[in-house]
Formats: structure tokens, C-alpha cells, sequence
């Protein structure tokens, strides 16, 4: 009889035919032998999908899983439910792994008996070394593991959910699935329902994943994306209800972190997206309702006068947000070319 494999590695594909071999080439060149490479297409329609069916005629290792494009949430979750390995992880289709990854938090996780653990990671083409703030190198309690952080949301600090090692079993006891109605920005309330579902985690300080940011037709980096807006909105609800019902500001300021993050980086990424909307021609009239949105006008409630700025020029900017002074703000970001 077959051995089950240890580890299921889940890769959502979609239109990656550039880069899919490369990433594909380092899941089997892994030291630890033992897993499964799950190949999840989601309507892709270049080559992706003969790709994978070239290498599934090479590895018996590899498998694929074809469905209509309905987004990297739910691409994870269809590699979630039909993983075979005792533990899962991620990868997306344009990044690489170091030839140890899986050996090296494998190991940790069975000699601590962990349900989740993490691991730090190098940009592509840059070499960019990022560690989360967070202990490391150690056993240590969730609730020590997310006091020691106050700028969780600033630093992105629970971004990327292929950083993670996590046990299947406990994957399903707990239900840590991806919200298939988030198709943007989807992995920062999954990782923070993993991280309170547990109680202790492994930080390996050291850079085993490797992602790329030099993909100009990934998601994260489209000039446009439809579902930004809703997405933004469901998984703010999302967290406001894991915070709350884990009291997790008693531990950090996450909400007021959160809040601070909202203002900083979301409204500048939901005008980028509203001026790049090809359907949309009064931008006037899109940046009033970006800022009267509700967990916009929440955000602001939260900082309240506080200048989070560097210089008076921003912080200018800020309060004719906070006011809903939409003209102003419009007539700004148009002299400033948000495109």
C-alpha cells in the first residue's frame, strides 16, 4: 500500500505559464520526499494547465484539480479539501521555495507538536530579507506571540498565508478556510483565524520562501481589480470579528493598528483602483463614496486628530479625508497622477 505523504503543497494556478516550471522545479527538488503537489487550475487559459500535465507525466507526485476561475480563495480551499498530506501548505505559482523549506518546519513542527508554524522569506529579483516581528526560534504561546507586535497591520506582519505550515486535522476541526468571497487581499484573516485557533507557534528565522514581486500580471499588482472594494470590505468585517471575539486588543492595539492601516494604505489603493476603472467616468464622484465608505469613516473615528504623517503636506491631506472634503482631495490626487 501507498504511504500518505506527509505534506500536501497546495499551488493555485491561474495564466502563470511564465513562471510555473520554475516554481514547479523547486516543489521537487525538495530535500523532504514525501508530498504531494496539489495543482489547483482556476480557469487559467494559456499554457499553464499542459505545463503541469507535462510534469504529471514525469512525477507521480503531482496532481491537478481543474475548475472555472473562481479565485485564489477558492482555488486554496479546493487544495485544502482534496490534500492527502498530514500537514498543508502553500505556494503561488509564480514564487519559489528554498530546497529545504518543507524538511526544515516539518521537522519543527513534529518535534514540538505544532499546528501552525512560520517561517521568513526573500524578494525576487531584489533579495529583500523579511522576518515578522514576532519571537523566534522558539515554542511560544499565540497570545505572547501577538502581545509582543503593536503594528501587526503596518508591517504586515500576518500577510502571505505560503509562510505558514499547517496540521490538515486541525485545519478542519478549527474550519480555517479562505473566505471565497474575498478575491483581494485574502490571506490576513485567514492567518490571524489560524494564529488564534492555536495555542503556540514556531517563527523559523529564516528567509525559505521566495517571492517574487516582479510579476507584472499578478492580482496584487493589475492596475484594476473589480473586486477590490467588496473584497476590502468583507475581510475588515472579518477581522473585527476574530478580534473581537478573541479580545485581542486587550493583548495589542490592533484595532487602532488596523484603523491606521485602513487610512495609510486602503484608501490609497481604492483611489488608485477607482482612477484605473475603465467603466467609471466621474472620478469626482467615486472618491465621495470611497470616503464615505463605512470601515473608512470608522478608521477615521479611531485615529481621530492624530497626525500619522511625516509631513504637514499629508497630514493636510488626512483631514480633508477625515472631513469628506472630496473635492479637495480629488483635485489632489488628480496634480498628483494616482495612475
Amino acid at each position: 500500500m501507498r504511504k500518505e505523504p506527509i505534506l500536501s503543497v497546495i499551488v493555485p494556478i491561474y495564466n502563470v505559464e511564465q513562471y510555473l516550471a520554475e516554481c514547479l522545479d523547486s516543489l521537487i527538488s525538495q530535500t523532504e520526499k514525501n508530498i504531494e503537489i496539489l495543482c489547483i487550475d482556476d480557469g487559467s487559459t494559456d499554457k499553464s494547465k499542459s505545463i503541469v500535465e507535462t510534469y504529471i507525466s514525469r512525477y507521480n507526485n503531482i496532481k491537478l484539480i481543474c475548475q472555472p476561475n473562481r479565485g485564489l480563495s477558492a482555488a486554496r480551499n479546493t487544495g485544502i479539501y482534496n490534500a492527502k498530506g498530514t500537514y498543508i501548505a502553500f505556494i503561488d505559482p509564480d514564487d519559489t521555495v528554498s530546497e529545504n523549506m518543507y524538511q526544515k518546519m516539518l521537522t519543527v513542527a513534529n518535534t514540538y507538536q505544532l499546528d501552525l508554524v512560520m517561517c521568513g522569506f526573500k524578494t525576487i529579483p531584489d533579495n529583500n530579507i523579511i522576518y515578522p516581528n514576532f519571537p523566534a526560534n522558539r515554542v511560544c504561546s499565540t497570545l505572547d506571540f501577538i502581545k509582543y507586535n503593536k503594528k501587526i497591520h503596518e508591517k504586515n506582519d500576518l500577510c502571505f498565508s505560503w509562510r505558514f505550515l499547517l496540521r490538515k486535522e486541525w485545519v478542519f476541526n478549527k474550519q480555517i478556510f479562505f473566505n471565497e468571497k474575498i478575491r483581494y487581499a485574502e490571506d490576513m484573516p485567514y492567518n490571524l483565524k489560524a494564529l488564534v485557533s492555536t495555542t503556540k507557534v514556531y517563527l523559523i528565522k529564516e528567509a525559505l520562501y521566495y517571492y517574487r514581486v516582479n510579476n507584472t500580471n499578478s492580482i496584487m499588482r493589475s492596475k484594476y481589480n473589480p473586486y477590490m472594494e467588496d473584497s476590502l470590505i468583507l475581510q475588515v468585517k472579518d477581522k473585527k470579528e476574530l478580534i473581537e471575539k478573541y479580545n485581542l486588543d486587550q493583548y495589542t492595539p490592533i484595532t487602532y493598528d488596523m484603523a491606521q492601516y485602513i487610512i495609510k494604505r486602503y484608501t490609497e489603493l481604492l483611489f488608485s483602483n477607482a482612477f484605473n476603472n475603465p467603466k467609471t467616468s466621474n472620478k469626482l464622484k467615486d472618491v465621495e463614496h470611497i470616503l464615505s465608505l463605512k470601515f473608512i469613516r470608522e478608521s477615521f473615528s479611531i485615529v481621530g486628530y492624530k497626525n500619522l504623517y511625516n509631513s504637514k503636506k499629508e497630514y493636510i491631506f488626512y483631514l480633508l479625508m477625515k472631513w469628506e472634503i472630496s473635492f479637495a482631495v480629488y483635485n489632489i490626487l488628480k496634480r498628483q497622477s494616482i495612475k
